[in-house]
């Protein structure tokens, strides 16, 4: 499945699914024992598609990874 661009909060993530842009981002954002502190705020994170941003996908990429800021 191709890479597709989500946004996690300030993160933008290329990955195939929501899912698993989430779980690439979450450890950026905070440590895993806060998570496991709160988990509410685990649920609460969310993965948006953002397709107007999926021509910057790195083309030879066959992995999801968290576009760094240039």
């Amino acid at each position: 499945m191709s890479l597709r661009a989500y946004k996690v909060q300030e993160f933008l993530v290329f990955a195939s699914r929501g899912t698993e842009a989430k779980m690439l981002a979450a450890p950026r954002i905070r440590s895993e024992a806060e998570w496991r502190e709160d988990v509410s705020a685990w649920v609460a994170l969310r993965a948006e598609r953002a397709p107007e941003l999926d021509e910057l996908v790195n083309p030879d990429a066959t992995e999801a990874y968290i576009q760094e800021a240039s």
